[in-house]
C-alpha cells in the first residue's frame, strides 16, 4: 500500500472509533442499585442477585485437578 493509502485507512478507521465512541458516551446510565429496585423481587433473597455459598454450588467441581 502506499503511504497515501495508509494514512486514509487510518484516518477513516479514527473516524469509526470516534463515531463509536460518542454513540456510547450518548448512551443514559443508570446506578445498577437503582435499577435492582425495579425488580419485583427486590429486597428478598434472590439467587440470581445474591452469591451462592460454595457449599451449595451444584458447578463447583467436587474433586481438585491433579497434574501429573
Amino acid at each position: 500500500m502506499s503511504p497515501r493509502m495508509q494514512s486514509s485507512s487510518r484516518t477513516a478507521q479514527a473516524r469509526r472509533t470516534v463515531q463509536q465512541l460518542r454513540m456510547e458516551a450518548s448512551i443514559e446510565r443508570i446506578k445498577v442499585c437503582l435499577y435492582l429496585q425495579s425488580f419485583p423481587l427486590a429486597g428478598q433473597e434472590y439467587p440470581l442477585l445474591m452469591s451462592i455459598p460454595a457449599s451449595e454450588n451444584p458447578f463447583k467441581d467436587k474433586k481438585p485437578c491433579t497434574v501429573l
